[in-house]
This record gives C-alpha cells, sequence and structure tokens, in this order.
C-alpha cells in the first residue's frame, strides 16, 4: 500500500482529504451544525498537501486555528483531525518538513484549546452554557493541552514506526535480492573458471594441430619441386591437421561461450524493428524513420548501428519513465551514414511536476549553459564511441535542455562507382 501511494501522485491525497471530510466533517455536522462542517474544511485540505507541497499544510493549519479563533468554537470531534495530519507527516514527510507539520500541527491544538479557555462561557452544543472561572479555564487549557498533545504525539510517533517499518522491509528485501544476485555471480565465476581451464587445454591442442598445419605446409612445398606426388600427401597431411585444428577451436569457442546467448546471425538494420516492438510492450513510444539513397553496408557496421541504438535506447528505459518518446533517425548521404537517436524523458518528467501555478516546473538559462558545457561521459557512451571510430567516424552524446537526450553517430560510407 505505501509503495502505491509512493508512485501514486495526487489520487491518496485526494482520496484521504474527501474520506477525512466526510467523515469527522459529517459527525461535525451531525452534531453540532453546518459552522462546524465548514471548520473541518481546511483541516482536512491539510491533509492534501502534506506529501507534495508541506508549507500549505502549515497554511491550512493557520486558516483553520483563525477561524475557530473567529467563530470563537470549542474543540469538536472534527478536530481529530489533526491527529491523522500528524500520522500522516510521520509517514510521508521528510526532515525538517516531518518535525515543522508535527510542530505546526501541535500549535494548531493548543492555540483551539487555548481560544476555547479564554472564553469565559463556553456554549457546547447540546449541553448549553457553561460558566468557567479563572482555575477552571486554567484547569480546562492544561488538561486540553495534555490530550491534545498526547494524541497527536502518539499519531506522530506511530507514523514514524510505519514509516520505518516499511523502510526496513524494503532494505530486507533488497538485501535477499543482494545476495541472490551475489550468489549467481560467484556461481557463474566458478563456472567461467572452470571453462578457461578447459580452454587452456584445447588452446594447447589447437596450437600444436596448427603447428602441424605450419610444417607439413613448408615440408609440402620444399617436397612438391622434387616429386609431385610427395607434394599432394603432404597436401593431405595439411588438410587433416587443419580440420582438427578447426574443430579444437570450435570445441573452444562453445565452451568459453557456454550459458551466454550465441546469435544464429548477427543483428542487421531491419533487426531495429524488434528493438521497435520491445519498447513499446516496456511502455515506451519508438519510431523509427529511413532517408537518403540506401546502400549496402559491410555486416560489421551493421552490427556497429544495431549495437548502440540498442545501448541508446537501454539506457533511455534506465533513466526515463514510461510514455517517454524515442526516435531513431538513419540517413544515408553521399559519402557518410548518420544515425541520430532522440528522447523527450526531460519533457514527460517536466509536464508531471507541476508547480505552484499548475504548468510544467520552468528552465532558465543556467539550465542551458550547463548542458552546453556538461560533457557528457560514461562507460555505455565510450563504447558506443569507440564502435563509431573503430569505422572512422565520430559520435556526439549531449543533453537537450527542457526535451531530453540526443546521440548522434556518423560513419563514413563508400558508394560504388556508377559504370
Amino acid at each position: 500500500m505505501i509503495r502505491w501511494i509512493l508512485d501514486t501522485k495526487w489520487i491518496p491525497e485526494i482520496a484521504l482529504s474527501l474520506i477525512l471530510l466526510a467523515v469527522f466533517g459529517g459527525i461535525n455536522a451531525a452534531t453540532s451544525g453546518i459552522s462546524y462542517f465548514l471548520l473541518s474544511i481546511p483541516f482536512a485540505l491539510a491533509s492534501l498537501f502534506v506529501r507534495k507541497y508541506s508549507y500549505l499544510t502549515g497554511a491550512m493549519l493557520f486558516v483553520g486555528a483563525a477561524l475557530h479563533i473567529g467563530f470563537s468554537a470549542v474543540p469538536s470531534f472534527g478536530n481529530l483531525v489533526l491527529a491523522v495530519v500528524a500520522f500522516v507527516a510521520g509517514v510521508f514527510t521528510s526532515n525538517p518538513w516531518r518535525v515543522i507539520n508535527i510542530l505546526a500541527v501541535s500549535g494548531t491544538s493548543f492555540v483551539i484549546i487555548a481560544s476555547a479557555s479564554n472564553n469565559p462561557n463556553l456554549s457546547l452544543p447540546n449541553l448549553g452554557v457553561i460558566e468557567f472561572t479563572d482555575t477552571g479555564r486554567l484547569v480546562f487549557f492544561i488538561v486540553g493541552s495534555i490530550l491534545a498533545g498526547s494524541l497527536i504525539g502518539l499519531a506522530a510517533v506511530g507514523g514514524r514506526l510505519v514509516r520505518e517499518q516499511y523502510l526496513q522491509r524494503q532494505f530486507q528485501g533488497n538485501r535477499k535480492y543482494s545476495n541472490s544476485q551475489q550468489d549467481e555471480i560467484s556461481l557463474e565465476l566458478a563456472e567461467q573458471a572452470k571453462r578457461f581451464e578447459m580452454a587452456g587445454d584445447m588452446n594447447e591442442s589447437a596450437v600444436q594441430h596448427i603447428s602441424s598445419v605450419i610444417t607439413n605446409a613448408e615440408a609440402g612445398l620444399y617436397t612438391a619441386k622434387l616429386d609431385p606426388d610427395a607434394g599432394l600427401r603432404a597436401l593431405d597431411k595439411v588438410l587433416l591437421s587443419a580440420k582438427a585444428a578447426h574443430s579444437e577451436l570450435r570445441r573452444l569457442y562453445e565452451t568459453i561461450n557456454r550459458g551466454t546467448v550465441i546469435s544464429t546471425a548477427p543483428p542487421t538494420l531491419e533487426s531495429l524493428s524488434a528493438l521497435e516492438l520491445t519498447m513499446r510492450e516496456a511502455g515506451y513510444n519508438m519510431s523509427i524513420t529511413y532517408s537518403g539513397s540506401r546502400v549496402e553496408l559491410d555486416s560489421s557496421m551493421e552490427v556497429a548501428i544495431y549495437r548502440i541504438v540498442f545501448e541508446a535506447i537501454k539506457n533511455v528505459r534506465q533513466h526515463n519513465p514510461k510514455g517517454t518518446m524515442v526516435t531513431v533517425e538513419i540517413t544515408w548521404f553521399e559519402t557518410s551514414l548518420q544515425v541520430i537517436i532522440r528522447d523527450n524523458g526531460v519533457e514527460v518528467v517536466r509536464k508531471s511536476d507541476v508547480g505552484i501555478n499548475g504548468l510544467p516546473a520552468p528552465y532558465d538559462a543556467t539550465d542551458d549553459i550547463d548542458n552546453l558545457l556538461e560533457k557528457v561521459i560514461g562507460p555505455g557512451i565510450t563504447a558506443m564511441r569507440e564502435r563509431v571510430e573503430s569505422f572512422g567516424g565520430s559520435l556526439e552524446a549531449q543533453r537537450v535542455v527542457g526535451v531530453g537526450f540526443t546521440v548522434s553517430a556518423l560513419f563514413p560510407i563508400i558508394r560504388p562507382k556508377q559504370d
């Protein structure tokens, strides 16, 4: 439940405010009249802003306290909303706002009790008017403050305990997952160590077979000049040694790569459509466009392009929310091929984080300067850049302020001459 509340914006707060207003405000209206229902509204609204805009919680509490003073209202059942606000602050608010909100709730309750105790004639609904002496007002204030402070303190501590219990469960879950991952990694390392031990033996055998190939080939070159039949026999030996070496190398390859997925064919540009489908299934939008006069590419270049696009969209999924749009543009020019991968992850986040005025959080010139001066680095970017540079190309990666991230790779290509 707490995880769902943390991941959901506004819906839990709105539901809680409506429930508090219906329950406590309804009881107030039934027992004390419509005016006390109206006095419950600011306190119910205070719970609406505890998680996102804590300063508005204090403002609502101040308004509620002022209304109680203005109408000379006495403490009522609806004031129990303050304990609920303290509990919610204890669960979902971080310091320093948690302490500020709890102090604001406590202060509001003391103000309400003080206002009532300073009124010599308390008009209690359904009980008539009670006249207080000076001693009676003091006793009323002390007893009421102790009760209110105890209730609010218990609510705040209860909320804090719920939060700590949730964090403890999260920590234990993460630790179990980490231990499981560590066990898997240790097992995989042990298996790989054994594979490399076997690979060493196979490698020694393959080297011997290749040495035999070289020796028989040299002997064949020498004897073929003197006796053609001897040269043919030497070629037979070369063939047998080569086949044996090939078999050992195949075993060596399969042993080293055992446990990993080996594709039957290297990926091509057509394989990008599978990535598009995968992204859509994961909740992201993706489109691929091709333009320009196409030319046949070397298979190794197609693999490099596929890997760059794969790494770029992998970063999108790691760092951006669902709903992010990714566009891949592949353009053939006369002497080059350009691959551009864009996303609007920052824009999606900004639209979801609205400001006080209901508009997306703005960005200023400082953001522009930071994005222009920032050098984007990381193992993923470095690997993509090295892939492009191995073909004599170049790669640029930069953040686009207010929008997202862009990767641009440029590959040199040679078009066949026209007859």
